[in-house]
């Protein structure tokens, strides 16, 4: 086989996602203001009141809560991972961008169909699909499963999505399958928090 041939199989099958872990302690997040405004009506926009106690009112209301979101800028492809790209033949680029189409809202896994991805890349060979395929995992960016068919994503450097949703659905379940008396979270417990709790010998 000649050396440009990059071999499937001499990566090795994952039950899970072998990213996921390192993801939850790697996202950086900042806080961002959220104002809840009250629902409009016919006669206009409605607003919240502060009542006295005589029942007047004394001043507008409005409420506001934090919620975290990804520090990264995201565009399907996040900028922290691009030099995985580097070292990847047209073949590894190609099919790359299969894999984009591929990405499911909120899922850390993807289908890959070698017939649909030798007619999305226009090559007629199978073997410069898998050899392309190969590369996205020797690259990092992709991960092989148990199932031929399935492959995970490394959330770390594409994801669609939150991945602070994702990082915490992550951890609870890990908490959930290893220490069920470790479900005792705050109600909404900030990523610091489950970071520390991953990082743990709780996991």
């Amino acid at each position: 086989m000649s050396t440009w041939y990059k071999k499937i199989t001499d990566y090795p099958e994952n039950e899970n996602n072998p990213f996921s872990e390192k993801a939850v302690l790697e996202i950086s997040t900042t806080k961002k203001r959220q104002a809840i405004r009250p629902p409009k009506t016919k006669d206009g926009e409605n607003k919240y009141w502060v009542i006295d106690n005589n029942g007047e009112k004394v001043a507008e209301s409005l409420f506001v809560r934090e919620i975290e979101v990804d520090d990264e800028q995201f565009a399907k492809v996040f900028l922290g991972g691009l030099l995985n790209f580097w070292e990847l033949s047209p073949r590894g680029i190609r099919v790359f961008t299969y894999v984009l189409r591929q990405l499911r809202p909120g899922r850390d896994e993807f289908y890959f169909s070698a017939p649909e991805c030798m007619k999305f890349t226009l090559y007629k060979s199978r073997g410069l699909v898998i050899s392309g395929l190969a590369e996205l995992v020797g690259a990092g960016l992709i991960a092989r499963s148990t199932d031929p068919l399935i492959y995970f994503l490394n959330p770390l450097i594409m994801f669609n999505g939150s991945r602070v949703t994702f990082a915490k659905s992550y951890v609870r379940k890990q908490i959930a399958g290893r220490n069920p008396s470790q479900l005792a979270l705050p109600f909404n417990p900030s990523l610091e928090q489950l970071r520390e709790i991953a990082s743990s010998n709780q996991l």
